[in-house]
């Protein structure tokens, strides 16, 4: 029996109230995996961005420069 059938057969002995919990856990696991997929998907674009216009690769090394305008570091 896989882990999907040993799940639903789990959750039909549950009592109702306790299904309502199971509801927000799926609910909440749901929403991070959504977060989770987009934030490594922008953080590609970021990378593919910062080649193409020749900023270092984590765009670290002179951030007092790049978000102040302060003197760059050597």
């Amino acid at each position: 029996m896989g882990n999907a059938e040993t799940l639903k057969r789990d959750l039909d002995l549950l009592p109702p109230s306790m299904i309502i919990e199971v509801e927000r856990l799926v609910k909440k696991l749901k929403l991070q995996c959504r977060n989770t997929g987009k934030s490594k998907h922008l953080l590609s674009e970021l990378a593919v961005y910062s080649i193409e216009d020749n900023l270092p690769p984590d765009l670290a090394l002179q951030h007092d420069h790049y978000l102040y305008g302060v003197t760059q570091r050597p």
